[in-house]
């Protein structure tokens, strides 16, 4: 199998532009067309969003977003700062209702479950939907009780030998397991980076969620600390649904099947991450994965 660090050495460019220009669709659509292009909908959705707005008191920072995220798939959301990818991916697990004066609507379903019913509890649609954030966030708590906390708190584990088996499993899966095992009752804090945030990693997957959302996941992290994260994403994906943000479309080309750009508020393209990144079906996507601008 292809590593992520074989597929690294591959695409650590931007696309060609002479690559785009022979392959542009046959039929031209306007650059100022904001409707969205491509294949918004997939088979096997885990979660899929219809008509979503977003709304920061009066200013609107995403307009009429539809789309699928396909079970065991990664899918990355890259654009420009401030063209609203984070806003959407915080809009999955209901993070947004943490920020005073965000208004969310239309539909977002996780399987058939409606995560904007106001009969939904956030805090198991938070264990379902996991997030792990842009800068690393360990608990200030030992290596150990940073993976314990949530399954206590969720109520998985039936007596301590569980929990303990529990945590191994999950740092193992985080590919942590071998580097902290003798380190387990010191501060997860005392960790490296990219240590800290394969915790976190550990942390989430520990509850057993259905999606994790990553938010910038490897931008604080050096080379090889993102290609560790790279590689989990991809044994990650074959139990779970991952979706991305990331400023990298290196980084998106080397670990998404799917790729979603926005621009300003707007979905622009979706489609398998190969097509839009050699074929774009948008002159605003083109326009992004050549660097005109950015």
């Amino acid at each position: 199998m292809e590593t992520v660090i074989e597929k690294q050495q591959v695409l650590q460019r931007s696309v060609p532009e002479t690559t785009i220009e022979s392959l542009k669709p046959k039929v031209a659509i306007d650059r100022e067309d904001r409707r969205t292009v491509g294949d918004l909908f997939v088979k096997n959705p885990r979660m899929t969003c219809r008509k979503v707005d977003v709304y920061y008191g009066d200013k609107q920072a995403i307009r009429d977003v539809s789309l699928d995220i396909g079970a065991n798939e990664v899918i990355a959301m890259i654009g420009p700062s401030g063209c609203g990818k984070s806003t959407f991916i915080r809009c999955l697990n209901r993070m947004n209702d943490t920020v005073e004066g965000c208004r969310v609507t239309g539909e977002i379903r996780l399987d058939e479950t409606d995560i904007y019913d106001k009969r939904m509890d956030v805090v198991p649609l938070r264990a379902q939907v996991g997030m792990v954030f842009q800068k690393p966030n360990p608990f200030p708590k030992s290596i150990f009780e940073n993976i314990a906390y949530g399954v206590r708190i969720h109520g998985l584990a039936n007596d301590k030998t569980d929990l303990e088996e529990i945590v191994q499993h999950s740092l193992e899966r985080a590919g942590l397991w071998t580097e902290v095992k003798d380190r387990l009752p010191q501060p997860g804090t005392g960790l490296s980076g990219g240590q800290q945030q394969r915790l976190c990693i550990a942390r989430t997957i520990a509850v057993n969620p259905e999606v994790i959302l990553m938010d910038e996941p490897c931008s604080a992290l050096d080379p090889i600390a993102t290609a560790k994260i790279e590689d989990l994403m991809d044994e990650l994906r074959q139990k779970f649904t991952i979706a991305i943000v990331t400023h990298s479309m290196q980084q998106a080309a080397r670990v998404s099947q799917r790729t979603a750009y926005f621009h300003l508020g707007d979905l622009i393209e979706v489609g398998e991450t190969d097509q839009v990144f050699t074929n774009p079906l948008h002159p605003l996507t083109e326009d992004y994965i050549t660097g005109r601008f950015g």
